[in-house]
């Protein structure tokens, strides 16, 4: 090969290494592009961050953590609250910047997602709060319902933001969004 041609190559890898690793740690996402905006609603106490108009987000880390049942019945005690459902890349990296803002570490926290069941007909992946399925960010070689036993989704799996299928009785963190609209 040519010189010229192997030089471009390898600048070529060196700034798709550069562009990954930044994009593996949200802490200047989350500084400079979505910054903390408290929600609107004062009622909900500290920590919970807006997310658009409608929706306020809190990512709990520094309680017990929950398997996906218990988490999503935690977020059901607030006022129209569920686990957090993603309904596109925006939302995916508030939500992330409110994991991140919770704890540094990349902690793999529960989202809304999980396997339903539909009688006489195979499962499919639904939101806790019955929203419609239109974005995801599946991580390399998921959901792969490992022993049949991975029925719903975590986040942060191998690198921020990309989601994994887990068994739903582990325990993990969680994020929960309430809907603020109606406020």
């Amino acid at each position: 090969m040519r010189p010229v041609v192997v030089t471009a190559i390898l600048l070529l890898v060196v700034l798709m290494s550069i562009s990954d690793s930044e994009a593996g740690d949200p802490a200047e996402m989350c500084k400079t592009k979505y910054p903390a905006t408290p929600c609107r609603n004062k009622n909900l106490g500290e920590g919970w961050f807006q997310m658009g108009n409608n929706r306020c987000v809190k990512a709990f880390f520094k309680t017990p953590h929950l398997s996906h049942s218990d988490a999503e019945v935690t977020c059901g005690k607030f006022p129209k609250g569920h686990l957090v459902s993603i309904l596109d890349g925006e939302e995916m990296n508030q939500v992330q910047c409110a994991m991140y803002r919770a704890t540094t570490g990349k902690a793999h926290y529960w989202i809304g997602m999980y396997r339903k069941e539909v009688v006489g007909r195979t499962r499919k992946w639904a939101w806790t709060d019955g929203n419609f399925i239109a974005y995801t960010k599946w991580a390399r070689g998921q959901p792969d319902n490992f022993l049949f036993r991975e029925g719903c989704i975590e986040m942060n799996y191998w690198d921020w933001g990309l989601w994994n299928d887990a068994n739903c009785n582990l325990k993990r963190p969680y994020v929960c969004l309430v809907n603020v609209k109606d406020d």
